[in-house]
């Protein structure tokens, strides 16, 4: 191999940590760094400068070394936004800043090497810098330039350069922030005394992105659905990682904001939903209808939101990355973290029923009051241990937290609250192995579950731009589809819908997983698409919707987070560089926003609401939408009968995305019967005109008088439907909805 320039500064740099580690005398220390600095600074040349045209992040103009630099002591920090120890290394940048700014003689550039094709892109670079707050220059090295003529080899490296840009130290992985202060300040001082250091300013310039119009988003990520959620005005129904304002927004089903966590401002805070801070969260799983957990990413931490309390606390993780090689076992609020990504909640029969389980936090898996099976019902639930499934993107791992004593594999024990490693050495590759210990991830940042057959987790595997699995029964891992055969090449990405290993994907961030369609979702984040695998022959295929208000085809722009209703017919896509939040309707394979915003007027949804689960649709252009609805009676319990001769009073509401009620404002009612008299009933409206809404929430709400023998009583209930605006359905929509209903319950069903 052809020898580097900064070989000898390297072998240099290796003799003076082993120096140093064999010496706890600070005195002894800082005189092996200054005779380090005389004898490599006296020797090697400067390094070559940047290529002149290249585009540059956080700069009023270009930086060159030789105009700008050469009095200066230069930190340059080799890396590319796919890496998670690239990011681990900012930290200790961001440190290294306050101690010594410009004015001090000290500049950190970052020179960004790209991996994959998606990140030569300039405005990629931009998002990643101002996603993660990167406030030095950096500067985008398309070709690798300097990376080559320098024979760098790794990311992150980080390569310091004395006056008249001589390379002096050189530091590669992460981790180095103590020998960043030592050099760097070693460096400064020693040049100091010659007066070889310079307080003059460079050009610097922070640089903001533009965001979507309209959107209080900021890179959002991870999204979830709340399995627990019943339909109530009052209950969340998407919980939203506002990554880059560092907070987790709920809404209800159309968007309205109902909570906001976190106060915006980075930090690691319990207390109060409003005076929290969170630190770049990512994944989030609801454990209860009333409990959320949250990966605070850069905290290292896995925190808990306890809405019926009002309250954040901190689960496991002590803020602070976990250190190489930590496997776990430490109990809640004490076992470190590293890089947590993503979070899932999986429930499992314990092998030895003999163990009965406690309840870790003080919220059961299912509320009480959701409850409402027999005994043996609730029995059969209290059997199953609660155990959540981490991805730590920094230790290339999955890890368990266990809520319950639970019997894992090989028969071991895990009591209450412990956190453990359970797959994956740590080193960063694409192994698969029976042996979950064995195998190996690279940077795993998605997680979804398949549990009806055989359980498994389906892992978005990002740097070997892979999807893999991971069987819950006996912990074998194997690859589902993309990455390449060969475990060590994490290289292998492309855009290809193939089958298994011939797929190829490039870095993808996201899974969801739908019983509903025995089908896996893919964000394929960095070839900005949505994938398909069909899990038996595992069959990619790229989905390509349109959007529902133009026809266009959808343009995502690196989706990082999905989550999949329940009945399978909605992907909730985070896409993340556009700062908005879509859904797909899978079966029509169209897209619309889903807009996040703050209602100005609270609305209050009637009781007993009944949702409609298909979609109804109307032609922007005044199209007709002609409803044929019926209600009949659920008599298992009593027998109960519509009174006879009396009315069956219904009305239709319809109100608009800021629950505005605009029934007779934007619709015509023509050609109805029966309207608010009998049932059966039928209802035809016409759009007064064309329309820029995506969709509308129609209501029917009926008080229907009835009789029980000699007692006779009224019961009302509403039925919810969404009706979707869009240019492509028919001018006339026809519909027939039916519904039976238990008027001594809460049991209504419709069909």
């Amino acid at each position: 191999m052809e020898t580097s320039p900064l070989d000898f500064v390297a072998q240099a740099c290796m003799d003076l940590t082993e120096n140093i580690g064999n010496t706890t005398n600070e005195t002894e220390r800082e005189f092996l760094i200054n005779e380090h600095i005389k004898k490599v600074w006296s020797i090697v040349p400067p390094v070559e400068d940047f290529k002149k045209n290249l585009e540059w992040v956080n700069v009023s103009e270009p930086i060159y070394l030789a105009q700008h630099c050469t009095d200066k002591v230069v930190v340059l920090d080799f890396w590319t936004y796919c890496c998670i120890n690239c990011y681990h290394v900012l930290p200790d940048l961001a440190h290294l800043e306050k101690l010594y700014k410009v004015e001090n003689g000290l500049v950190i550039i970052g020179v960004h090497c790209a991996k994959f094709l998606n990140e030569k892109i300039s405005n990629n670079i931009l998002s990643a810098v101002e996603r993660y707050g990167i406030h030095h220059p950096v500067v985008n090295d398309s070709e690798i330039v300097m990376w080559n003529a320098l024979g760098i080899r790794c990311w992150p490296t980080l390569l310091i350069l004395g006056p008249e840009n001589k390379p002096v130290f050189i530091l590669t992985g992460e981790g180095h922030r103590k020998e960043l202060e030592w050099y760097v300040g070693a460096l400064i001082n020693h040049f100091n005394s010659s007066n070889s250091i310079s307080y003059a300013p460079i050009p610097m310039a922070p640089s903001k992105h533009i965001k979507a119009k309209n959107s209080i988003l900021s890179y959002p990520s991870k999204i979830a659905l709340n399995p627990f959620y019943r339909g109530r005005a009052d209950e969340p129904y998407l919980a939203i990682s506002d990554t880059g304002h560092h907070r987790i927004l709920l809404t209800d089903c159309l968007g309205i904001i109902l909570r906001v966590i976190g106060d915006s401002e980075p930090g690691l805070k319990d207390g109060e939903l409003s005076v929290a801070r969170f630190n770049s969260p990512q994944g989030l799983c609801w454990l209860s209808s009333s409990v959320l957990l949250v990966c605070d990413t850069n905290n290292h931490a896995i925190r808990a939101i306890h809405l019926d309390e009002n309250s954040v606390e901190l689960l496991t993780g002590i803020g602070k990355q976990a250190e190489t090689g930590d496997q776990g076992g430490k109990c809640l609020g004490q076992q470190a973290l590293s890089s947590p990504w993503d979070i899932i909640l999986y429930t499992t029969p314990d092998m030895d029923m003999s163990v009965r389980p406690s309840m870790a936090l003080s919220t059961p898996a299912v509320d009480n009051k959701e409850n409402t099976g027999n005994e043996k019902d609730k029995e059969k639930k209290d059997d199953r241990r609660r155990v959540v499934l981490i991805a730590c993107a920094g230790s290339h791992q999955i890890w368990a937290l266990f809520l319950d004593n639970t019997i894992w594999w090989k028969y071991k024990t895990y009591t209450e609250g412990t956190c453990v490693r359970i797959a994956g050495t740590g080193a960063e590759a694409a192994r698969n192995s029976a042996y979950p210990h064995t195998a190996a991830f690279a940077q795993p940042s998605g997680l979804t579950l398949k549990n009806v057959g055989s359980p498994e987790v389906f892992i978005a595997d990002s740097e070997s731009s892979s999807i893999r699995r991971l069987a819950l029964a006996s912990g074998h891992v194997s690859t589902l589809c993309g990455g390449d055969r060969n475990p060590l090449n994490l290289f292998a990405y492309g855009d290809v819908d193939e089958i298994g290993v011939e797929a190829k994907l490039q870095h993808p961030l996201a899974v969801a997983y739908s019983e509903a369609n025995k089908t896996l979702y893919i964000a394929d984040t960095y070839n900005n698409k949505i994938k398909k695998v069909d899990i038996g022959p595992q069959k990619v295929t790229t989905i390509s919707p349109t959007m529902i208000e133009s026809s266009d085809p959808v343009k995502f722009n690196e989706p990082s987070g999905l989550s999949v209703s329940q009945d399978g017919k909605y992907l909730y896509i985070a896409d993340t560089n556009n700062h908005i939040i879509k859904i797909l309707n899978i079966a029509k394979n169209v897209c619309q926003e889903f807009r996040v915003r703050v209602s100005e007027v609270k609305f209050v949804e009637p009781e007993n609401l009944i949702l409609y689960k298909s979609d109804l649709f109307v032609n922007r252009k005044c199209g007709n939408l002609i409803i044929h609805f019926n209600v009949s009676l659920d008599n298992d319990i009593r027998k109960v009968k519509f009174t006879a001769g009396a009315k069956q009073n219904w009305r239709v509401c319809i109100r608009n995305e800021d629950n505005k009620d605009v029934t007779m404002e934007e619709f015509e009612f023509i050609g109805c019967t029966n309207m608010g008299s009998t049932l059966p009933g039928r209802v035809e409206m016409k759009l007064k005109s064309r329309t820029d809404n995506t969709h509308y929430r129609l209501y029917l709400s009926f008080v229907t008088s009835l009789c029980d023998g000699s007692l006779c009583f009224t019961h009302s209930f509403t039925i919810r439907s969404m009706v979707l605006v869009r240019d492509s359905v028919k001018m006339v929509e026809s519909y027939r909805i039916t519904c039976k209903v238990n008027p001594t319950g809460v049991n209504n069903t419709q069909s």
